[in-house]
């Protein structure tokens, strides 16, 4: 196995990652990017959301040895708080303890970190190759600028555009089955800067949401007490649209009129939002992330989701993760690894995708619905009272490695009870605890039993 080759096509996150766990494994790794090398450039504000980390993420990062070096980087995010049209706030812790958080991160600046330690390592990395076509008979890649590369094993991390994806589905359209679909709101980002003295104007350990149902704003802050705000509106067809708003005039009123407590804090908002780009949400399927012991598909270039459950990164590197124990486990024979990886992660990524739309419509819309914020402080107590017996989905999702099938599975059931036990409560001193767990032995505690869950295992 040693000084095989291995060719990874994108430097992105999971490409990067990729590569670095490779080459400890002692393979000669080349990376293969379109882009300039994002070391040596500015970094692009404007054109990625804000990231968060959270249990699958930091698992790959630990496998890799690496979570010294970006923990630093980040910033720990405890909660949500949400910003009613009239000003007043409401907040929701995230974990069911001080030691559950989620960590925002810049893409840009964790990008950079990963390369940079990737070459420590010896990865090799082509920059400015930018990859145009694949002849899957002769193992070749073909580059833009002229270059062809042969390949014996290629990973696909190109991104939701992957043209190595894109080429198996034209090989075969009935065994590479393509599905890419897009949600009708597009995103903005807006920069807030720290105030005078370097403090953050808003409370940095929050994600701030401002959800005015069919649009709403974000808030994460960066390690330099700056926020990153993401604005998402319908892209048409909406009094508040991305084509409504070409002026100056009409940004000043969608602000006046949702979102009338940042406008003080945004420098040059007019500017920043008729200049800064405005990026397309997304989900892309595909039915078989593997071409015979020669391709694998990872990341956004198999799965890419909606960001709306902060698990696009976190699934990619669970990729990389089960990606590494499959190889692992089969002693390397990639023919034998490469069907049970896709066997594996296409319908967990399938669960995310639909878990990560649904998502929207709760950050967009419920989290400002009295009987949803009830359900919601219900949920609380039940994580906190039966610690053993009851965790959220959103906590299977973010806090423990629960597969996201299961997890999704799990979610339809808490629905359900949550509902139940809210008839019963019309105020949350009203909760009767052993009605709860009466009410979660009917079908919540036979369903963990029978799945073999125990909440208490599976953390990271």
């Amino acid at each position: 196995m040693k000084n095989k080759s291995i060719h990874i096509i994108g430097a992105g996150l999971v490409g990067s990652l990729w590569a670095y766990l490779l080459k400890q494994k002692g393979f000669d790794v080349h990376v293969f990017e379109k882009r300039s090398d994002p070391r040596k450039t500015a970094a692009d504000r404007g054109r990625s959301i804000n990231l968060i980390v959270t249990s699958r993420g930091l698992d790959g990062l630990k496998k890799a040895g690496l979570i010294d070096s970006i923990l630093p980087t980040t910033v720990p995010v405890y909660g949500r708080l949400m910003h009613a049209l009239d000003g007043a706030t409401q907040y929701q812790a995230y974990g069911r303890n001080n030691s559950e958080c989620n960590y925002a991160v810049s893409r840009g600046d964790l990008n950079k970190t990963l390369i940079q330690k990737c070459a420590d390592i010896g990865v090799t990395f082509h920059f400015e190759h930018d990859l145009v076509d694949t002849d899957l008979q002769t193992k070749t890649l073909s580059f833009a600028n002229g270059i062809q590369s042969k390949f014996e094993h290629a990973f696909a991390t190109d991104g939701a555009g992957s043209v190595i994806r894109k080429k198996l589905h034209a090989l075969s359209p009935n065994t590479f089955k393509e599905d890419v679909s897009f949600i009708s709101s597009d995103y903005k980002e807006l920069y807030l800067p720290a105030n005078s003295n370097g403090e953050p104007v808003l409370e940095k350990n929050n994600l701030h949401i401002w959800p005015r149902g069919t649009h709403m704003l974000m808030a994460l802050a960066n390690t330099d007490n700056s926020f990153t705000l993401t604005l998402y509106l319908p892209r048409s067809n909406h009094a508040w649209s991305f084509e409504s708003i070409k002026t100056k005039e009409r940004v000043q009123a969608l602000f006046k009129s949702e979102f009338q407590d940042v406008i003080p804090l945004v420098p040059e908002l007019e500017t920043q939002f008729l200049e800064n780009p405005q990026g397309s949400l997304g989900t892309v399927r595909f039915s078989q992330w593997h071409f015979e012991d020669a391709i694998a598909l990872m990341g956004d270039a198999a799965h890419a989701i909606v960001p709306f459950f902060g698990q696009g990164m976190n699934c990619g590197f669970e990729d990389v993760t089960i990606l590494l124990e499959i190889l692992e486990t089969n002693s390397w024979d990639f023919k034998k690894a490469l069907p049970l990886y896709s066997e594996a992660r296409i319908k967990n990524a399938n669960a995310i995708a639909e878990m990560a739309l649904e998502n929207f419509v709760e950050m967009s819309a419920k989290v400002g619905d009295q009987n949803f914020l009830l359900q919601k402080k219900i949920e609380s107590i039940l994580e906190k009272e039966f610690p053993t017996e009851y965790r959220s989905r959103y906590g299977m999702i973010t806090y423990t490695l629960i597969p996201y099938a299961k997890a999704q599975e799990a979610g339809l059931i808490q629905a359900q009870l949550l509902a139940d036990i809210a008839k019963h409560t019309p105020r949350i001193e009203d909760l009767d605890l052993s009605f709860c767990h009466r009410q979660m032995q009917r079908e919540w505690i036979p369903w963990l039993r029978k799945q073999g869950i125990q909440l208490d295992r599976y953390l990271v």
